[in-house]
């Protein structure tokens, strides 16, 4: 009886100490990845420039520059022309908002993106597999592909 108490008390404590410091279990995409490969229509390219996806409990955060080119030159908003906008504007993909995943399924919906259509609505699918410090996104129904190295 005794040993059936402090079993109860310690998994009431662990539940209480989880429920106060906000940890519960989250998915496997929780952390920081870096792109490393890109593959769409266009072709593959293997070595991408910079881009980091985020995912929290609840949340993700995609960006990245994309192509093989580095971010274009931009002095500053006052000394940047229009075009000198526009390329900058061109080279960046921005998303992030909520998610959900069912079995290998991820689900997105974007509260903040840098182009108004992708906000609300249906949101984005993805296909996704981890292997070791590798997540591979397949968007549904393009086949796009990313794969992700883990940072954290």
């Amino acid at each position: 009886m005794r040993t059936t108490i402090i079993v109860v008390a310690l998994v009431a404590a662990a539940a209480i100490g989880a429920s106060v410091s906000g940890q519960q279990p989250g998915s496997p995409l929780m952390g920081a990845w870096r792109v490393a490969e890109v593959s769409d229509a266009n072709g593959t390219i293997t070595n991408p420039q910079p881009g980091l996806y985020i995912f929290t409990r609840q949340h993700y955060s995609f960006t990245r520059i994309q192509g093989t080119r580095p971010l274009p030159e931009y002095p500053s908003n006052d000394k940047a022309t229009d075009a000198d906008k526009v390329a900058v504007f061109n080279a960046l993909y921005m998303n992030t908002g909520t998610y959900t995943v069912s079995g290998n399924r991820l689900h997105t919906v974007a509260t903040v993106a840098k182009s108004k259509f992708a906000i609300g609505g249906a949101g984005n699918q993805y296909d996704f597999a981890i292997t070791g410090s590798t997540l591979t996104l397949t968007q549904r129904p393009s086949g796009a592909v990313i794969k992700l190295t883990r940072l954290e």
